[in-house]
C-alpha cells in the first residue's frame, strides 16, 4: 500500500474535526546529545482544542464523525478521577455539541476521598461536564466488583436518557471503540513524512501503553505502508496473557485496522513479533508517582523545557531513558517519543505528581 491509497481509505471515513493536524514533530537536541541518540518528539500533547490535551483527541474525532451522522446526542465515557481521555473527549463532544458525560472512579485507599478539585477533574467541573464518581478500593481493571459497579452506572444513566428520547453512545475506558482505533495510523504516516522531511528514517518508536488505543492503528500503519520501524511500548499497568489488556486484544485491534484500511492482514504470529511491552516501569501501582518517572520528568524538563505527565508519559519516558542508558537503544539510532499528554495531572496531588522538584 502507497501513501495515496492509505490517506484514499482513511478519507473515505466520518470524521468531526476537533485537534490541530499534524501536530509537530521535533528534535530534542540535549537529550540526543547527552545520550548518543537522534531523539524526537511527536507532539500529541498539542493536538488541541485546549492547551491541556492527547492523543485521544484523534480517537474523538473518527468516533465523533460517525455518532455525529447517526444523530447521537450524549456520550458516555468511563475512567480514573484524573482521567486524560475523559477530558478530551470532553472536550471534542462539546465541540460536536454532543453532551459528554464521564463515570469515574476514585481509588480511596491510594488517593483518598476526592475533597478538591486538581488537575483534569478541575478542567471537567470548568468545561460544565456531568461527572459521576465512584470511590472503590483497588484498580477497577482488576476488580470485578468495582467494574460491575462502573457498568451498572454507565447501563442506568443510558437508560435514563434513552428514556427521555435521547440517543447515547457508550465509549470505553481510554476511548478504546472499534470507530477510533484508526486514528493513529494517522499518527505514524504524519511521523513518516516529518521524519522524512528532515532527512531522518526512523529506527524505533517508543510510547506509552495502557488502553490500547494508540498502538493498534501506528501497527497497522507500519504493517500496510511496508516501513521497517520498531515499536516499543512502556506499560503503565500488566500486559500478560490473561489480564483485561494484553498483547493478544492488541493484535485484534491491528487486525480490525488493517481490515479498514484495505490493506493485507497477516496471521496473528506476524503481528505479535512487532510487539514489544516493558512492564518494569510500572511502579508500586497505576496513578501512584514512580521514583524512575518523577526523573524523567525533571530530566525533560530541565534539559528541554518540555513537560510529560506522570499517570502516563513519564512513565513511558523513563523507560525509553533506562533503554538508552543500558544500551538496548543502539548509539546514533533515530528514536521518537510520542508525547501522547498528561500534563494536567502535573496539578494533582502529590501520591499522583510525586517528588518533581529538589
Amino acid at each position: 500500500m502507497d501513501f495515496t491509497q492509505f490517506d484514499t481509505a482513511i478519507d473515505k471515513l466520518p470524521r468531526r474535526r476537533v485537534g490541530f493536524y499534524p501536530t509537530p514533530f521535533h528534535a530534542l537536541p540535549n537529550l540526543s546529545a547527552a545520550y548518543g541518540i537522534n531523539l524526537f518528539m511527536k507532539r500529541e500533547d498539542l493536538a488541541g482544542p485546549s492547551a491541556i490535551s492527547g492523543s485521544k483527541t484523534r480517537l474523538a474525532e473518527f468516533i465523533l464523525g460517525r455518532a455525529v451522522e447517526e444523530g447521537v446526542t450524549h456520550l458516555i465515557t468511563q475512567g480514573a478521577y484524573l482521567t486524560n481521555s475523559g477530558l478530551q473527549f470532553a472536550a471534542a463532544c462539546l465541540s460536536a455539541r454532543i453532551t459528554p458525560i464521564l463515570v469515574l472512579t476514585r481509588n480511596v485507599p491510594r488517593h483518598g476521598e476526592l475533597a478538591e478539585f486538581r488537575g483534569n477533574y478541575l478542567l471537567n467541573k470548568t468545561m460544565g461536564v456531568e461527572t459521576h464518581v465512584i470511590n472503590v478500593s483497588g484498580n477497577v481493571w482488576t476488580v470485578p466488583e468495582a467494574a460491575a459497579r462502573i457498568t451498572d452506572a454507565i447501563t442506568g444513566r443510558k437508560a435514563e436518557l434513552e428514556a427521555q428520547g435521547h440517543k447515547v453512545l457508550v465509549v470505553g475506558t481510554g476511548g478504546a471503540h472499534p470507530d477510533g482505533f484508526i486514528a493513529h495510523a494517522l499518527t505514524f504516516r504524519e511521523m513518516l513524512e516529518q521524519s522524512g522531511s528532515a532527512g531522518v528514517d526512523l529506527d524505533f518508536v517508543y510510547h506509552t501503553i495502557g488502553t490500547g488505543t494508540a498502538l493498534p492503528g501506528m501497527l497497522a500503519a507500519k504493517l500496510s505502508l511496508g516501513h521497517p520501524v520498531k515499536f516499543r511500548s512502556i506499560s503503565i499497568q500488566q500486559y500478560n496473557d490473561g489480564d483485561w489488556m494484553n498483547p493478544g486484544v492488541i493484535v485484534e485491534r491491528t487486525k480490525a485496522v488493517l481490515a479498514t484500511l484495505g490493506a493485507p492482514v497477516p496471521d496473528d504470529a506476524t503481528i505479535r513479533a512487532e510487539i514489544d511491552i516493558d512492564q518494569r516501569f510500572i511502579g508500586e501501582d497505576y496513578a501512584v508517582a514512580s521514583p524512575e518517572s518523577s526523573a524523567a520528568i525533571r530530566e525533560l524538563a530541565r534539559a528541554e523545557g518540555i513537560f510529560v505527565g506522570p499517570v502516563y508519559t513519564g512513565k513511558g519516558l523513563a523507560g525509553l531513558l533506562d533503554h538508552a542508558r543500558s544500551g538496548r537503544i543502539p548509539v546514533d539510532s533515530n528514536v521518537a517519543f510520542l508525547h501522547t499528554g498528561d500534563t494536567g495531572n502535573l496539578f494533582e496531588i502529590p501520591e499522583v505528581v510525586g517528588h518533581i522538584t529538589d
